[in-house]
């Protein structure tokens, strides 16, 4: 092996090794962060059961609450009411492209923004979990990526 192919080697080797450490310290902000439950649900894995009650799309590189979203909120808010037993799961979603974790913690805040939206109305807040931001890597439209999904469960 050649000097050069040995130094491209180690280059490659020290990235992947970088990439892997901030991959686990990025975990560990997300489930430390104040205000964030990363609470795994009575589900099989954790994984939210069937089509989402309501799907709230934000704007690029945002996290306020969009207009429209007021209409998804108050019928979740009576969903809700008539589902004294269901809790509300709030899944935020990312594209993979910039950098990761800037990337979830905006998906993690979306989810706050929606989790305080749902309080607002009257939902209680010990009915609301946040599971942890999801990367999307096979959509064509990245709208789909800047989104929030609610889930009954």
């Amino acid at each position: 092996m050649e000097k050069d192919e040995q130094i491209g080697l180690v280059v490659l080797i020290g990235g992947l090794v970088l990439a892997c450490v901030l991959a686990v310290i990025g975990f560990g902000v997300y489930t430390t962060s104040p205000g964030y439950r990363n609470v795994s649900v009575k589900t099989q894995a954790g994984i939210p059961q069937g089509e989402p009650v309501a799907r709230i799309y934000f704007n690029l590189g945002s996290d306020e609450l969009p207009e429209e979203a007021g209409g998804a909120i108050q019928t979740l808010k009576e969903k809700i009411a008539a589902n004294p037993k269901a809790q509300v799961l709030i899944s935020g979603f990312h594209d993979p492209s910039g950098d990761p974790v800037k990337n979830a913690e905006l998906a993690k805040e979306r989810a706050m923004a929606t989790q305080k939206a749902l309080i607002g109305v009257g939902v209680p807040a010990e009915r609301i979990v946040l599971r942890k931001p999801e990367q999307l890597t096979d959509t064509a439209d990245m709208q789909e990526a800047r989104r929030v999904d609610i889930h009954l469960q």
